[in-house]
């Protein structure tokens, strides 16, 4: 039985979309096998198709690429995001520290760093590599052989921060007794970094335990 060609071309989006029956695939094939007319018209069917089909697919991919394109940014932005918090935890440690290190405070210790001498009627210490910020004085009268002599002992610190940023190559001075303060009447100068409690008032044997565990820097 030979079918119009109107009712085939009917049926062709039907074929093409594999939703015929198999009897009547069996009818559009015997037909499109004859028919040079409806081949062609099924041939433009695939041909639309294919048209349609590519710019869907290209879409899709236009799609994709966005989206990986936007997870990149948000990667790229918690990156940066963890690299600024890194460095403003840092920055933050860094001060602390830094604050802790100048609040604290220690007795500078005698390693050959600390020296004393006269100038200008004045007896002035000289620290190397470090900075102080504190004093401890005393002077001290004793009987010694029969004659009174006065005695300086004093200690320095400062702070560890100080201590860490300055170099062997600084050196710095300061006036431990001047001259209208008697610095002449001094006989000797002692580093002592021990309890200066009551030191003024001691004899000559408890003064001489002090001096035992002293530094003698400087005598006239």
């Amino acid at each position: 039985m030979k079918y119009p060609c109107s009712l085939i071309k009917d049926l062709l989006p039907l074929y093409h979309d594999g939703v015929c029956s198999e009897e009547s695939n069996k009818i559009i094939e015997n037909h499109l096998s004859e028919c040079s007319s409806c081949k062609d018209y099924y041939n433009f069917l695939c041909e639309t198709d294919e048209i349609f089909t590519a710019p869907q697919n290209a879409e899709l991919e236009m799609k994709k690429a966005a989206s990986f394109r936007s997870i990149k940014r948000k990667l790229r932005k918690k990156q940066i995001l963890v690299v600024v918090l890194a460095f403003a935890i840092f920055a933050a440690a860094s001060f602390s520290i830094v604050g802790f290190l100048k609040k604290s405070e220690q007795v500078i210790s005698y390693e050959n760093n600390i020296s004393v001498s006269m100038a200008d009627n004045s007896l002035i210490g000289r620290l190397q590599g470090n900075q102080a910020n504190y004093f401890k004085i005393k002077q001290v009268e004793v009987k010694n052989n029969g004659q009174m002599d006065t005695y300086l002992f004093f200690y320095m610190s400062g702070t560890k921060w100080d201590d860490l940023i300055t170099n062997d190559d600084i050196f710095s001075e300061y006036v431990l007794c001047s001259a209208d303060k008697g610095a002449e009447n001094i006989d000797r100068v002692f580093y002592y970094i021990g309890d200066y409690t009551g030191i003024e008032s001691m004899d000559i044997g408890n003064l001489q335990k002090i001096i035992d565990n002293s530094i003698l820097l400087w005598r006239k």
